[in-house]
């Protein structure tokens, strides 16, 4: 035991100094405006499954967040071949983009022009008004122009347009992939963002050829073949990969018995859907203007005025910032107050403002206390988080587990499935059995006992810094000697909470206790024997108290 604490006090500092010093930040933008995006699928002619994959594109779902500029194309062929763009990716598709004249279709797209060239700018306003907040509503009202500000405010969402290319490969089935006793499929995908360049330069260009219906025919076709040569700049911003599988048992299985069985071109579908999802939850991490900003609109419950039109879903990570004075540099910067997140309580916002829009509800998971008018930032997190710690009990020893969040998923907050593992040496004397084929056996010395399961946590967070995660679930313990050739092993289920106190915002120290319960007959290799697990290993049983570190990542 001694050990164990000297190892998680050093632990505790090594992670302290590791973790991100979010109250120093001072370049949050205060303002948030919706991005659009076009996505396109990479079509290298002649992959497996690929001609599945554009099947299950056109059932994609696009989410609510992006305005979407569909301008007719979802699928680009490559001048280069697979093995060139393992080697330059980035430049081979901007390369392909720019040839194909993505981004300029993407501007047309804004200016709904059509065969002859004639221009409009009713989408532009209408996602100007869309666009806007109740906050910039009202103070519209205010002005002589009123919504007309609004509308005129779309053209600067025009440079917030954003290309993003899919590239899927390895597409395989479990099968091929060798996954034994599951069905469905599993591919690597990644994505490629670029932003289009919609400067003053190139606004200009436009508007000095602007295409309007009362033109003449050959006024039109002069500034038909004006526009035409307008080149619009377009940058790289990033690449995501994301692995992604979408599979059940099969239902040969024992579990897969239980689960209704889906067609191979549903579960493609569902691959297809989960990998778009998946790669932009990964950009809004890492990527600014993805991120959503607002301000707290009210306290006990915090509320906020973003909802379905933004994107959110249970669980969705905020952080939370006081804009404070610095008399040293005579400026205002953010500070970081807390950390808050979704409930299941999302406003579906998806509306023009009109001043009344409803509220999202919050709950509160680190910091100080937050109050109304704090600047919100969302920050996606991965929904993971790894406890490492030492569990004092009959059945005991290093302990390790990994909680994943479900609420994006299912829309129930703080819910978690995790992943256990514990390992335990210790000597129960001499020990006998007699397997199914009244064959005897017996061991000494010190057992090696390795045990892993499986549950579901529910987090309830009853104070800022605090949370209680009561959990269930079920594993499997094996037990080693040195001179046996088989483990004996047998199943548990076990019960219990922990409660976890917040260090920082992703990192707590972590205490609890669980009841461990062997349900099974021992087995020794394939043999089932007569004995129970308690038979084998006397009092092997009962209640254990953790206590550990927890990383949220």
């Amino acid at each position: 035991m001694r050990r164990f604490y000297f190892i998680l006090f050093f632990t505790i500092l090594g992670i302290q100094a590791f973790a991100q010093n979010i109250s120093e930040t001072n370049t949050i933008p205060s303002t948030y405006d919706r991005s659009s995006i076009t996505v396109l699928l990479l079509d290298f002619g002649s992959e497996r499954h690929f001609e599945g994959v554009k099947e299950a594109y056109t059932k994609l779902a696009f989410g609510d967040k992006y305005y979407r500029n569909d301008i007719g194309v979802n699928v680009i062929r490559p001048n280069f071949s697979r093995a060139e763009f393992s080697v330059k990716p980035n430049e081979l598709v901007a390369s392909l983009l720019k040839e194909q004249k993505v981004a300029e279709q993407v501007i047309a797209h804004w200016f709904s022009m059509k065969e002859d060239g004639a221009m409009s700018l009713e989408l532009v306003h209408e996602r100007g008004m869309f666009n806007a907040t109740d906050a910039a509503y009202l103070q519209a009202q205010s002005t002589k122009r009123g919504n007309t500000a609004l509308m005129d405010y779309g053209t600067r969402l025009i440079n917030l347009s954003y290309i993003l290319v899919l590239d899927y490969k390895d597409i395989k089935t479990m099968a091929e992939a060798k996954v034994k006793d599951m069905r469905g499929w599993k591919a690597d995908v990644n994505g490629y963002l670029f932003k289009i360049d919609y400067n003053e330069e190139i606004q200009n260009a436009f508007y000095d050829s602007w295409v309007d219906e009362s033109d003449t025919p050959e006024s039109k076709a002069d500034k038909k073949s004006r526009i035409q040569q307008i080149t619009v700049p377009l940058s790289y911003v990033t690449k995501v990969s994301q692995p992604t599988t979408s599979s059940q048992a099969e239902g040969t299985t024992q579990l897969g018995k239980f689960i209704k069985q889906k067609s191979e071109e549903v579960l493609l579908t569902e691959l297809v859907q989960k990998s778009y999802d998946e790669v932009l939850y990964s950009l809004e991490k890492g990527y600014e203007e993805f991120r959503v900003k607002t301000t707290v609109h009210q306290t006990r419950p915090i509320r906020a005025k973003i909802g379905k039109k933004e994107g959110i879903k249970t669980d969705y990570r905020f952080f939370a910032y006081e804009y404070v004075y610095n008399e040293k540099k005579n400026t205002v910067e953010p500070k970081f107050r807390g950390v808050i997140r979704a409930t299941s309580n999302i406003i579906d916002n998806r509306r023009v403002a009109s001043g009344d829009m409803a509220t999202t509800k919050f709950y509160q998971t680190a910091g100080r206390k937050i109050r109304a008018g704090y600047l919100l930032q969302q920050r996606n997190d991965f929904g993971a988080s790894l406890i490492l710690g030492y569990e004092n009990g009959e059945v005991g020893g290093i302990y390790g587990r990994v909680d994943l969040r479900l609420g994006r998923f299912i829309g129930m907050k703080s819910t978690y499935l995790y992943g256990e593992i514990g390992f335990q040496s210790k000597d129960y004397g001499t020990i006998s059995w007699i397997d199914e084929n009244s064959i005897s056996g017996s061991a000494s010395g010190k057992a090696t006992f390795l045990r892993y399961g499986a549950g579901i946590a529910k987090g309830f967070h009853f104070a800022r810094n605090f949370e209680l995660a009561p959990y269930v679930g079920a594993g499997l313990e094996t037990a080693k000697y040195k001179d046996e050739d088989e483990d004996l092993s047998s199943l548990y289920i076990r019960a219990g909470a922990n409660l976890a106190l917040n260090l920082k915002h992703n990192f707590q120290i972590v205490g609890g206790a669980g009841v461990y319960s062997f349900i099974s007959k021992a087995s020794y290799g394939d043999f089932e024997l007569e004995e129970s697990w308690s038979d084998l290993f006397e009092n092997r049983k009962g209640v254990s108290a953790m206590i550990g570190i927890r990383f949220q990542f």
